[in-house]
């Protein structure tokens, strides 16, 4: 359902959307945090705010694509505490 909401705001945005699975990054990411350089344990889930998610490098909201290199594995809590700020 996330995946499905990041492609349709790109799209809606006008951006490039490449499909993947969110997992793919988390793996790609060795399940550490783009953001803080921590660990991400896999097993937490939402809305656990040590749980993983995807962030975008350059937000949406920026003109961010949704593309493998524009995302990035990212604790919850650093992926909302960052915002919409690139």
């Amino acid at each position: 359902v996330r995946a499905r909401s990041h492609r349709r705001r790109v799209r809606i945005a006008g951006g490039i959307v490449e499909k993947f699975l969110d997992t793919e990054i988390y793996e790609r990411d060795s399940y550490i945090c783009g953001l803080c350089d921590e660990a991400i344990d896999p097993l937490l889930r939402s809305p656990d705010g040590m749980s993983v998610s995807l962030d975008h490098i350059v937000p949406v909201s920026k003109g961010g694509d949704h593309i493998r290199v524009n995302v990035q594995a990212a604790h919850l809590r650093c992926n909302i505490s960052k915002g919409a700020r690139g």
